[in-house]
């Protein structure tokens, strides 16, 4: 078996989430085979929008700099109906005190593909491209691959775990034997790249409604670059050589009112498309996450309509998601159970997603005459003014951001009875703060305790940090809130958590209680960020055994 490559993980597809697992496993340590049936990186793209929570991952990459910088803010969006200014939604920062990313990012698919793949080889790491598998085999300890290279000869990868990243049509789901359940929606898509002039509202989204569906224009980097997505026209529909040209007059035509009154006598006029193409929309999610050591995610586990611009953000979570878990017990430092977890919490996330976009999306492609009539005349207007609410639009950015996603139901989730009410529970992501700290003596068998003192309540604003700054996402964390530090809680397992303990300060008090919490309280973080133990008194042996239960961690590696 000497010409056979052994890795701990063999990932197939190269596209966001498989840079995304690829780059997440390679910083933890683990080994990583990558390997992509295409030649060379995207540089045709659908995905464009950009939400906080990947930008939260993309923070401990030290990615979301340049992805901001890249991208367009979506300040807001302009709704037109039936060729007219109907509404405007404003956006901005919609997630301010909720996320350092308070807003939605506009930044193509191929750009955060760069993005990932130039971490990746900072860290090491390397696309094997033109590489496809061909079949594979699962044996108890190990999954066999079989790879065509570029050269077309095979070999073999023995991998202790498998990813398939690899898309709708993933050869991994299909050599597995599982079924992706679902159908395509009958409406035919198209994508355009263009430079156009015309009467949309620059440096701003704006979504065209009309009585057979919708054209979305994106603002993108440089002046006049617009993405322009839509429905094509059900004459074009059946037709293998749809052009941009022919499709051009239809999005011009919803766009503008027939007497040009909104448009201040501009026409939209289409310089340029640099690129074009069409494709048809599917609901489908695969019958299961995981086929022994196969994992599926991204687009090979689930596909759902574009609305919302959930797709590629959730495939780079599923990523993150399984990525800690995985590197975790490649290491020996956690039982393998701790991946059954994986499929527990994603596979409740994809059937919300299904079930709200499908839902979203038979709004907007409707052909019946009422939903048209209440899509372009009421839908606006309605959007518009429920934005106004504070309400509104922080359960909307919480919704669309993905921050709100939540697992209760999870077997690493457990609230304590005595967990602040109204407070972040086990399963939810740990909101954002700023917080002042006490020093923490190293945790060992020397350690002592490390006191909240009533006298500590100097100037803690000055002092504050972001939290999701100070907690990075290759260890545990646990905050704990008014009371001490157990000097042995962390004993055997420092390297995998790490104590904070925050001052006791009128100005932590009222940011706490912006959240819901109150003293004495300790949260348990996973190091994706969510809480996977929440209560009021700590005693250390509750959160060792949680870890050691709950979490199957080990505190010294096994392997």
């Amino acid at each position: 078996m000497s010409d056979r490559q052994v890795v701990d993980v063999l990932v197939v597809g190269a596209g966001p989430t498989g840079l995304m697992l690829a780059n997440q496993l390679v910083r933890r340590g683990a080994s990583v085979h990558l390997v992509e049936q295409n030649a060379g990186p995207s540089v045709q793209t659908k995905a464009l929008g950009v939400q906080a929570r990947t930008l939260e991952i993309y923070a401990q990459l030290g990615l979301a700099e340049r992805a901001v910088a890249l991208g367009r803010r979506a300040v807001g969006a302009t709704m037109w109906a039936g060729g007219r200014r109907a509404a405007r939604v404003p956006l901005g920062d919609i997630g301010r005190d909720l996320s350092p990313f308070p807003f939605l990012l506009i930044l193509g698919q191929d750009d955060n593909e760069r993005l990932l793949g130039e971490a990746l080889a900072a860290a090491g790491g390397r696309v094997a491209w033109n590489t496809q598998l061909l079949a594979l085999q699962q044996a108890p300890e190990h999954v066999r691959a079989t790879l065509r290279q570029p050269d077309g000869s095979t070999r073999e990868v023995q991998a202790r775990w498998l990813a398939g990243c690899d898309g709708a049509r993933s050869s991994v789901r299909a050599a597995c034997g599982i079924d992706f359940v679902g159908a395509p929606y009958e409406h035919v898509f198209f994508v355009a790249d263009t430079r156009a002039r015309g009467p949309m509202v620059p440096g701003e989204l704006n979504v065209s409604l009309w009585a057979g569906g919708f054209h979305l224009f994106f603002p993108m980097r440089g002046e006049h670059h617009w993405r322009v997505v839509g429905i094509l026209p059900p004459a074009l529909r059946g037709r293998a050589d749809v052009g941009f040209a022919e499709v051009a007059p239809t999005v011009g035509r919803e766009l503008m009112a027939a007497d040009g009154a909104d448009a201040h006598g501009q026409e939209l006029r289409f310089d340029a498309c640099h690129w074009f193409s069409t494709y048809r929309i599917h609901h489908r999610r695969a019958e299961r996450f995981r086929a022994g050591r196969c994992f599926l995610l991204g687009d090979a586990a689930h596909i759902h309509s574009p609305v919302g611009a959930q797709g590629m953000n959730t495939g780079l979570v599923d990523a993150h998601n399984l990525a800690w878990k995985l590197a975790l017990v490649a290491a020996g430092r956690a039982g393998e159970a701790l991946l059954d977890t994986f499929a527990a919490e994603r596979e409740p996330v994809a059937d919300r997603l299904l079930a709200t976009t499908d839902r979203a999306f038979s709004l907007v492609v409707s052909d019946s005459w009422w939903v048209g009539q209440f899509r372009t005349r009421v839908m606006p207007r309605l959007l518009a003014l429920a934005m106004k609410r504070e309400s509104a639009r922080r359960l909307a950015f919480r919704t669309i951001s993905q921050i709100g996603i939540r697992h209760p139901r999870s077997p690493l989730s457990v609230t304590l009875p005595e967990a602040p009410r109204g407070g972040p529970r086990a399963g939810d992501r740990f909101p954002w703060l700023r917080l002042a700290f006490l020093p923490t003596a190293a945790p060992g068998p020397s350690a002592s305790e490390v006191p909240v003192s009533s006298s500590a309540h100097a100037a803690a604003s000055a002092g504050a940090e972001d939290v999701f700054r100070r907690f990075d996402d290759l260890r545990f964390h646990l905050l704990v809130i008014g009371q001490a530090v157990p000097p042995d809680i962390a004993r055997g397992c420092a390297d995998l958590l790490e104590l904070h303990a925050a001052r006791e300060s009128r100005e932590n008090t009222a940011e706490l209680a912006r959240v819901g919490i109150r003293a004495p309280a300790f949260y348990l973080l996973r190091p994706d960020g969510y809480v996977t133990l929440a209560g009021g008194r700590l005693e250390a042996a509750v959160v060792r055994r949680h870890l050691e239960q709950r979490l199957a961690l080990r505190w010294t590696p096994a392997r």
